[in-house]
């Protein structure tokens, strides 16, 4: 009987899809991150870096989700996303060239950390444009 309850509980979470809201807004900002260096905009990034750093702590400090495709790949990959955030000084003093490789690496990282979790990689403009992410 409880295996059959736990065998139900992990059908219905699998069903349901990895949650990890702190990694979802990584994303958004990991997004704007990327293009903004694509454009080479130093100064849009010096104004969003402190945010991306804040929001790249909190994903390293939470737990791996339930139902986590490769759970040990999400903590390798936490570890990843950590070195990147220690090495965003203060953004305003910091050279632009590097402050636009780091936060331009955000983004495959957290791409990474959305397959290994089980998470889908959809942004909301290419959604509504019916082009995946």
């Amino acid at each position: 009987m409880l295996a059959l309850l736990f065998v139900l509980s992990v059908a219905q979470a699998a069903a349901a899809g990895v949650q990890w809201p702190s990694l979802k807004k990584l994303d958004d900002l990991a997004e704007r991150c990327e293009a903004l260096s694509e454009k080479k905009d130093v100064s849009g990034l010096r104004k969003i870096a402190a945010e991306v750093k804040s929001a790249m702590k909190v994903v390293t400090s939470d737990s791996v989700p339930k139902g986590a495709k490769q759970p040990s790949q999400v903590k390798v990959l936490q570890g990843d996303l950590k070195s990147l955030a220690d090495s965003i000084g203060d953004p305003r003093k910091q050279d632009g060239e590097e402050l636009t490789a780091i936060l331009a690496g955000v983004h495959p990282i957290v791409e990474a950390l959305m397959e290994a979790s089980g998470m889908p990689h959809v942004h909301e403009g290419a959604e509504k444009e019916g082009k995946p992410k």
